[in-house]
């Protein structure tokens, strides 16, 4: 009885099922942006749409659109459950569609599909570790949800490219859906109930069913439509064929576009849009408005864009850069498996030094690590340019790849420190939730925006400019440092 008493507080401690949970929101996340940009360069695709599978991000940039709904209805442990088996399932077919003729149109929906559950899953993770622990042990936890993360990562960047040199894609992908169908069997039977239900599923639906969403998705798809005939039509058709860039655009990719910019619209009329929200009773609307009325605001969501730009220009051009100068996918995995765990263990010391002396005191230096490491790229790039589409000149010493990726890995893990710590900091009670999936979703606006841009950058102006340029992308966030709140915690008029 001992014995099953211990195993039960194990599989049951905040440890474990952080780990857990957080591994778990890594693994679909990892699949979509590692995976999807591999498999269209692997398929002979260009750097500008393997660029455009940054439009499988968009889900993380409006999450915070439906994140209120899983403060409202249900639980998060419930939400997170059924999300997982979805994902299972998505993986399976993915696996499968692998195995088609149109393998680039069928992925592309899939990875579209799962991107959505992926980031609602974010959501109901973050909400979970947000509910269930209270601030001390939000920090004290706050390196094993990083190396949960990472680990996921490490999966998919590193071994599962081993594999797939290997086996090729559909046996790999078909162990990628086995590790979740394990870790969804893991949290459906042992994840810890802290939460309890006020709504139902059942009254989200009831919800969701009524005339007045109808006429919103009625109108949704109608702007689809419209935007799908605008594309179409011959003045604007002619304009694209002219323009080589702008042809390689498809209509999904367009239609992304504007939803990137009408969201970056809502960002700018921050203002506005509070007093708008402030007059409605909703708990939608109510959850907007404790986001907004927070001190420098502005300021809050300027660096939560700006700060990681140059990293995702650097990561969505980084593997087809290595390939293009003959790396192979099975050194790509061994240097990354290397890579990963160093980013894990930067990540978990910026955590203990940032709890230990406090955020204020290590922005500077894990910010500047992130950040400078981008140039090592710059000069890979011009000591191997001779090899760019001429393979038959020789092949690049892997030691130095290698050493430049782990690097790299090393500054990004001390960036996550720092980014994890604050956005927990800007997240005021009542909307948990919500307020993360704001900012996360807001956070991976630059994300899309930059590889969506990244292809045609790079093809435009060769890589050893594209990645000193990845540098000079990060300057306006590390210059909105000076002005940013909470850097020495929150008050406690801060967090009413």
């Amino acid at each position: 009885m001992k014995k099953k008493g211990s195993w039960g507080r194990i599989v049951r401690h905040p440890a474990t099922w952080v780990s857990t949970t957080y591994f778990g929101q890594g693994y679909p996340y990892a699949v979509v942006h590692q995976l999807a940009e591999a498999i269209f360069k692997e398929l002979g695709a260009s750097l500008q749409m393997i660029g455009l599978t940054s439009l499988f991000h968009l889900p993380w940039n409006l999450k915070f659109l439906w994140g209120p709904f899983l403060d409202r209805y249900a639980t998060k442990r419930s939400w997170l459950v059924r999300i997982e088996i979805a994902i299972t399932v998505l993986l399976v077919l993915l696996a499968l569609s692998t195995t088609l003729t149109h393998i680039l149109i069928t992925t592309s929906i899939l990875f579209t599909i799962l991107a959505f559950f992926s980031a609602t899953h974010d959501i109901a993770i973050d909400g979970y570790y947000l509910e269930a622990l209270d601030t001390d042990d939000q920090s004290k936890y706050v390196g094993f949800r990083a190396m949960a993360f990472r680990v996921a990562v490490f999966l998919i960047a590193g071994p599962v490219f081993i594999f797939y040199d290997d086996w090729g894609w559909f046996p790999t992908l078909l162990v990628v859906a086995l590790v979740m169908l394990l870790l969804t069997l893991y949290h459906l039977i042992f994840l810890p109930r802290i939460e309890t239900e006020e709504r139902t599923f059942s009254d989200l639906f009831s919800r969701i069913l009524t005339f007045k969403t109808l006429l919103i998705g009625i109108a949704v798809s109608i702007a689809i439509a419209g935007i799908r005939f605008l594309i179409g039509s011959g003045p604007v058709q002619d304009t694209i064929s002219g323009s080589p860039t702008l042809n390689t655009i498809s209509a999904s990719g367009w239609i992304g576009l504007v939803l990137l910019l009408a969201l970056l619209v809502l960002v700018a009329f921050v203002p506005f849009l509070k007093r708008r929200l402030s007059e409605s009773r909703s708990y939608y609307a109510g959850a907007f408005v404790d986001f907004l009325d927070q001190p420098r605001i502005g300021v809050i969501l300027g660096f939560v864009i700006f700060l990681r730009t140059g990293e995702s220009f650097l990561l969505k051009m980084r593997y087809a850069f290595l390939r293009e100068i003959g790396m192979t996918p099975g050194e790509f995995g061994w240097a990354n498996s290397l890579a990963i765990w160093a980013m894990i263990v930067a990540t978990m010391i910026g955590g203990y030094l940032i709890s230990k002396h406090g955020l204020k005191r290590w922005i500077w230096p894990f910010i500047l690590a992130q950040n400078t490491l981008n140039l090592l790229y710059m000069g890979l790039a011009g000591r191997y340019e001779h090899l760019i589409g001429h393979p038959e000149l020789g092949l690049p010493n892997f030691r130095l790849l290698a050493g430049v990726i782990t690097l790299e890995n090393v500054g990004s893990g001390f960036g996550t420190a720092i980014f994890m710590v604050y956005l927990m900091r800007c997240c005021k009670p009542g909307h948990k939730a919500a307020h993360y999936a704001i900012l996360s979703a807001l956070m991976s606006v630059s994300f899309t925006l930059s590889g969506v841009l990244s292809g045609f950058i790079a093809d435009a102006w060769g890589f050893q400019t594209y990645f000193a340029f990845t540098f000079a992308a990060t300057v306006p966030g590390m210059a909105l440092i000076f002005f940013l709140p909470y850097l020495d915690g929150r008050s406690a008029a801060d967090v009413r």
